[in-house]
């Protein structure tokens, strides 16, 4: 499957590490994303493989991670389809990457921790169905914080979620932040047979201009990419009848829940009828017997005194 336009698609598996394994690209789009207290002055790429912590456990292999100047450690993830439990996995990743701080065996440790933040780039909607307004362009910026009170608990463990599709509607015209220029481009990046936009206002743009231009790559690169170009077509494939499949489901699923709902409403209506006719039939034999009085038969049957003399 051959690639079209000029540059590579940041989304994919080579794509994305080709961008991001940048030292400068990485600390200018994590300034504008995180929006440090202070500026990032420089970007260490760690070994992206977490080994686990005991026999037991599993290791961890990031996509991106890296160290800050200040200590800082930051989780940089694609995820192209949505998967059961997203939100509990990125929790883990976040939290091994923390508890790997321990200093085991050091009885004067107390606990300090440097901070992980996690970028999460995702190919999809994360609530999707209880989205109401789908054009919003936003990021949302996940913390510790009291419920009550909304202030920040501790500022060790952040994470800032994308989702991509949410930019794919985005023009160059409705771009008014850092970030709005770094999500255009990047949802863009494929389809674009100019030049990157928004060079004038970061010309680390420039930059990645060069290094997402198709004819840059060298043979075992463009090789590499139309495997990966591959991998992410194919699981937006599978995707998009995942998806047309849940929609046939579910309204196959509706129409047998709305025929089975039909029936035991038929059923209650019918019981309803059913026990309206009992009282009416028992009320009017007590009534030609001549024996119990109007109340006493309203007590017994559960009419009204109205009702009963008008049988």
């Amino acid at each position: 499957m051959q690639a079209t336009g000029l540059y590579i698609n940041p989304l994919t598996d080579f794509g994305f590490k080709k961008i991001f394994g940048n030292e400068d690209i990485m600390r200018e789009f994590l300034n504008d994303i995180i929006e440090p207290k202070s500026p990032i002055v420089k970007v260490t790429f760690l070994d992206k493989e977490m080994p686990p912590e005991t026999k037991y456990e599993r290791g961890i292999i990031y996509d991106m991670r890296c160290l800050l100047d200040s200590g800082e450690e930051v989780i940089v993830e694609m995820q192209n389809r949505g998967q059961d439990y997203f939100k509990d996995r990125i929790c883990y990743y976040m939290s091994r990457a923390i508890s790997s701080q321990g200093d085991r065996g050091n009885d004067s440790w107390k606990f300090e921790i440097h901070a992980v933040y996690g970028v999460f780039f995702m190919n999809f909607r994360l609530n999707e169905r209880n989205s109401d307004d789908k054009s919003k362009h936003d990021i949302r910026h996940i913390a510790l914080v009291d419920i009550d009170t909304h202030d920040m608990f501790s500022e060790k463990l952040q994470m800032w979620l994308i989702e991509l599709p949410r930019y794919r509607n985005m023009s160059e015209a409705d771009c008014k932040t850092n970030k709005d220029y770094w999500l255009y481009n990047l949802t863009h990046l494929e389809t674009m047979n100019t030049a990157v936009p928004f060079q004038a206002q970061k010309p680390i743009f420039h930059k990645l201009e060069n290094i997402a231009d198709m004819a840059q790559l060298t043979r075992e690169e463009r090789n590499y990419y139309h495997v990966s170009l591959d991998a992410f077509r194919t699981n937006l494939a599978v995707m998009d009848h995942e998806r047309n499949v849940g929609r046939a489901e579910g309204r196959e699923e509706g129409r047998a829940e709305g025929r089975e709902e039909g029936r035991a409403e038929g059923r209650a209506e019918g019981r309803a009828e059913g026990d309206r006719n009992r009282q009416i039939s028992t009320a009017t034999a007590l009534k030609q017997m001549g024996v119990l009085s109007i109340d006493q038969i309203a007590a017994a049957t559960g009419l009204s005194k109205d009702e009963i003399q008008t049988l």
